[in-house]
């Protein structure tokens, strides 16, 4: 129960987090929107997954992440926004980790195991 409570305070903590940085002024915000979408699958369709760290992730979680594997420019934003959310909320860095594993993606999406995307955060288009 100290388990699950933690992890839902962890959910609130980066959804008020996500709102208060998608809201903010465009200088001013530390993280592109684009990422909002990434956060948002993390909290509803993996919710399992990443909040209550039930395994494996169910066909949602995995499929919304498949369909968007093979297209390089998806495969980018996702790895530079899930690189952004463990760092933002180190506990939940294990299982971006695991996801690879988990959903059975092989290479290391949706983020490598070196923790190292090929573009960094600060490369995003700002005007989106």
């Amino acid at each position: 129960m100290v388990k699950m409570m933690m992890m839902m305070k962890v959910a609130f903590a980066m959804t008020c987090t996500l709102f208060a940085v998608t809201t903010a002024d465009k200088v001013d915000r530390p993280w592109p929107r684009e990422c909002l979408e990434v956060a948002n699958v993390m909290v509803e369709e993996c919710k399992l997954f990443f909040v209550e760290q039930e395994s494996p992730p169910t066909a949602e979680c995995c499929g919304w992440f498949s369909s968007r594997r093979e297209m390089a420019k998806d495969r980018s934003r996702i790895c530079r926004c899930m690189e952004f959310l463990t760092t933002a909320f180190d506990s939940i860095k294990p299982s971006v980790l695991a996801l690879s594993d988990q959903c059975h993606f092989g290479g290391g999406f949706p983020i490598p195991k070196n923790h190292a995307c090929t573009c960094k955060l600060h490369s995003f288009d700002q005007t989106l």
